[in-house]
């Protein structure tokens, strides 16, 4: 049994210039990484042997998948699903995000009123990371949300390179539902009397109206019950929307969090990629497991139903499978014991011949 690394650790890569889809060029671009495989495999210098699995985050995550505060921590370490002596776990932070790769701030990256952000340009960052650390094939590609648009996005980039992909609660294109959400959001920042340099309170609501698009009303009632009849003690649902709230804002950044929700917006691989004529989604040759949660107000079971028509008649392997959950769209970071299995699943599909 190989020996794993006492713990994951992160590390940054230095890029090479990345002209964005919709104008604007990254300079001096770096990415922030994180990594755990077993004992002498490092990005300084990865072991050959060792298949890869890529883990792509959703809208606000980080590259932290796993270990202490990971966001899929329950599913990543010795002896679980993603297991480091088996395989070699890798997430890349997006581009455009705020915790190490090149965003809104950083020297070399477009001021944000000149530049927009593609689930494009996030694929083609992580691809750079790719090539930097030599891994030229990828065993298992996956992520939820935002996620999965850039797993899919990935594998039609590189059809030759990602054997395997989960995309998780997502779709082959943003629906004019996701597209609107994404708008009141944004309007809710513009709102915010420091917009665009200093948003606070803004954040804070834009972040309120998304998880109540992420969870699912059985889900909220569980969790957030009513109070008792005659006490004045509030509904818990207002003061736990304001947790959420206040969470983001002394996380994360307002403009990268716009960046992040155009990303989602221009996601849409019904369309070629440019200097091509067939749609992105007909490249696909990985082996693919679609999931989706059945009370997912987001991404409904019919649109990962069209995900994978669409990838069946690009001719791909394609299993499908339906999470029941009373938690919505964010069953995808809250369901540990169905998640396991699937990513278990997802790690043993026949690889497609080349």
């Amino acid at each position: 049994m190989p020996t794993v690394a006492a713990s994951p650790h992160s590390f940054d890569l230095a890029l090479p210039d990345l002209a964005l889809a919709r104008g604007g060029v990254v300079r001096s671009h770096r990415a922030r990484g994180w990594w755990w495989s077993r004992a002498g495999d490092t990005p300084e210098a990865p072991a050959r042997g060792v298949p890869t699995v890529l883990l792509v985050h959703a809208l606000t995550g980080s590259a932290q998948a796993g270990g202490k505060d990971g966001w899929w921590e329950p599913l990543i370490g010795p002896g679980k699903a993603l297991d480091p002596a088996h395989y070699r776990l890798l997430c890349l932070n997006n581009l455009g995000s705020c915790y190490g790769s090149s965003g809104p701030g950083v020297e070399g990256f477009p001021a944000t009123k000149k530049v927009d952000l593609t689930s494009l340009d996030i694929s083609r960052a992580l691809l750079q990371g790719l090539d930097k650390l030599g891994l030229d094939r990828v065993h298992l590609t996956t992520g939820g949300s935002l996620g999965g648009m850039v797993t899919l996005t990935l594998a039609a980039l590189a059809p030759g390179r990602f054997e395997r992909i989960l995309p998780f609660a997502t779709s082959v294109s943003a629906s004019a539902w996701v597209v609107g959400w994404n708008h009141v959001a944004r309007q809710i920042l513009k709102l915010d009397p420091g917009y665009p340099d200093n948003v606070g309170r803004g954040l804070e609501i834009a972040r309120q109206l998304a998880i109540l698009t992420y969870r699912a009303e059985p889900g909220l009632d569980a969790r957030q019950p009513r109070p008792a009849p005659g006490t004045d003690a509030g509904y818990p649902v207002q003061s736990y929307l304001e947790h959420q709230g206040k969470k983001l804002r002394n996380r994360f950044a307002a403009q990268a969090y716009e960046l992040q929700l155009a990303a989602m917006d221009h996601h849409d691989l019904t369309q070629p990629l440019p200097g091509d004529t067939k749609s992105a989604i007909s490249r696909v040759r990985a082996s693919v497991l679609v999931v989706d949660v059945d009370t997912d107000q987001l991404f409904t079971p019919a649109q990962a139903e069209a995900l994978a028509s669409h990838l069946r008649k690009a001719g791909a392997t394609v299993e499908r499978t339906t999470v029941k959950s009373i938690h919505g769209h964010d069953a995808f970071l809250i369901e540990w014991p169905t998640l396991g299995p699937l990513l278990t699943k997802a790690l043993h599909l026949h690889a497609p011949s080349q």
